[in-house]
């Protein structure tokens, strides 16, 4: 039985001001980007959704959306393990967008 499993990167800004910007914690699923760990106190969990109506939210160019879940962790260890114990009902619930990097 092949088991889903959320994946994770961490990137550390960069330059010359790197020292005002937090980490970026990507959430990968099948090495695309699906969401964002915030890295603050209370390490939210954000992750980007279909829209059921792409007129949603009144913008047409785009069909996707960002929520939020309401899962406060207290470290982002914490909220890595919540997402991957979780992962069949988030998947179950929500039809995830999966972004392509830039590259």
């Amino acid at each position: 039985m092949n088991k889903q499993k959320f994946t994770f990167k961490t990137i550390k800004p960069t330059g010359r001001y790197r020292s005002f910007y937090p980490d970026q914690h990507e959430i990968k699923l099948k090495r695309k980007t699906v969401g964002s760990i915030e890295d603050k106190k209370h390490h939210r969990i954000s992750l980007m959704v279909e829209k059921e109506d792409i007129y949603e939210e009144g913008n047409p160019n785009c069909s996707w959306k960002w929520i939020m879940l309401s899962e406060e962790s207290e470290s982002i260890t914490d909220a890595k393990d919540f997402l991957n114990k979780h992962i069949k009902d988030i998947l179950k619930k929500y039809k995830l967008h999966k972004h392509e990097p830039f590259e």
